[in-house]
């Protein structure tokens, strides 16, 4: 057996193919960067029945726009707010093909750093009442460049709903401003609500297959499902292979239980109703792998891996509203956005158990299954560390450049981990069947 585990043990680095299996489904979005330095952003949401436009306003700009050289403190900037807006909202406007929409404050003006630079930041909804924005939008931003021809606006879409065009990551720039010209016009083709609702399932989808973190997380509770925790001597250990219904059933169960945890937060944090600081939360998304590896390894409890979905689930979900809340939908849109991208979560999450699985069900019918699950759980517990170590120092994991190379290949990284699998059980298939356990724990 010490001969087979050496064996089965070289193979480690093929183990995080499996993790990537589910990039089969769709490649990733490339997205824009924000807009640089010393420049003004202007960030668009375009909802059902109204445009948001979030303003990132350089103070070296508003000073010159203004002739006013207020201090870089907000009760100064607070003394001065109504007419400050007041300014704003006569020199932007924002009409569609039925007319001039009317612009209300939503978030007063305050300080914020912006690209290392001071800046005010405010957010203005414009609207017609309670009717449904039509046709293309035309936003004419005339503050600062009014004064200053010479000042750049970049302006980015966050997100438009009706237009589908819903996508996860950094705004798309969608065009400059300056040097005479103050209008920019947003394109828009056969707006349609199932449009916003068909995209954020597919954001869903490209959320699990470029989550390399929740696809780990998902791989090593999947790991132990051809396997039944059972007491011996020593404690609770792994015995398998188990019949093949009892396998799907269980890695049903898995996932079911990862579902209800994560829909959970998914929808409490999305809607406001709770909310987590973003960096404790990217931690504990790599302690659940971590947690998830040592039951992979040695289990800690008789079907802890449901547990493990469960509990770690709702931290899952906190992550995955992130997306959400980034998309500044209105209400309606972001409860239709949960049930949409849950439903692509759940999508990307039963076609990588469709890819997976059956190669686990293969391999657990070979003594080199244990040595499997071992390398899944040590790839599982190096990566997550590699996570927290590059979220405490603000910097990209060390091994996400070994992914991406993964990532760029799906199909023939998942041939080799098919390959993989058929020598493994080649060279140390099980020549009978193992007697089923008479007490499963």
């Amino acid at each position: 057996m010490n001969s087979v585990v050496s064996r089965s043990l070289r193979p480690l680095p093929i183990i995080a193919v499996l993790v990537f299996a589910v990039l089969l489904v769709l490649a990733p979005a490339q997205r824009a960067a924000a807009h640089p330095a010393g420049t003004t952003g202007v960030f668009v949401t375009v909802q059902s029945d109204a445009v948001v436009v979030e303003m990132q306003i350089q103070k070296a700009g508003f000073v010159a726009a203004t002739g006013y050289d207020i201090p870089t403190d907000q009760a100064a900037l607070d003394a001065v707010s109504d007419n400050l807006m007041t300014f704003i909202l006569n020199r932007v406007s924002v009409r569609d093909d039925a007319s001039t929409l009317t612009g209300e404050v939503i978030e007063p003006p305050e300080f914020r750093a912006v690209n290392d630079e001071d800046a005010i930041v405010t957010t203005i909804r414009y609207a017609d009442g309670d009717r449904e924005i039509s046709g293309r939008i035309v936003l004419d931003y005339a503050f600062i460049l009014d004064v200053v021809p010479a000042h750049q606006v970049y302006v980015a879409l966050v997100s438009d709903w009706n237009d589908g065009r819903v996508e996860e990551g950094e705004p798309e720039i969608v065009g400059v401003l300056g040097g005479g010209v103050t209008e920019l016009a947003l394109e828009r083709t056969a707006p349609d609500p199932w449009r916003g609702f068909f995209a954020v399932v597919r954001l869903g989808m490209l959320h699990i297959a470029e989550g390399t973190d929740h696809l780990l997380f998902l791989a090593t509770l999947l790991v132990v499902a051809p396997a039944v925790a059972v007491r011996g001597r020593r404690g609770l250990r792994w015995t398998q292979p188990i019949p093949v219904r009892k396998t799907i059933a269980r890695a049903t169960l898995i996932i079911t239980s990862f579902t209800a945890g994560h829909l959970v937060t998914l929808a409490l944090v999305s809607l406001g109703v709770i909310s987590f600081p973003t960096k404790p939360v990217e931690i504990l998304v790599a302690v659940s792998i971590i947690v998830a590896a040592v039951h992979a390894a040695w289990p800690l409890l008789p079907r802890g891996e449901l547990l493990i979905a469960g509990v770690f689930g709702l931290v899952h979900g906190t992550a995955f509203a992130t997306t959400i809340l980034d998309l500044n939908l209105g209400f309606g849109e972001k409860l239709v956005a949960i049930l949409g991208f849950n439903l692509g979560v759940e999508l990307a999450q039963l076609i990588a158990a469709v890819l997976v699985l059956p190669l686990l069900i293969w391999l657990s019918h070979a003594r080199a299954y244990a040595a499997f699950r071992f390398a899944t759980a040590g790839v599982a517990v190096v990566a997550a560390s590699a996570w927290i170590i590059g979220v405490l120092t603000d910097r990209d994991s060390a091994l996400q450049p070994a992914f991406d190379q993964i990532a760029r290949f799906p199909l023939v990284s998942y041939a080799l981990l098919v390959a993989l699998v058929a020598v493994l059980w080649a060279v140390t298939r099980m020549p009978r069947s193992p007697q089923w356990p008479a007490a499963e724990a």
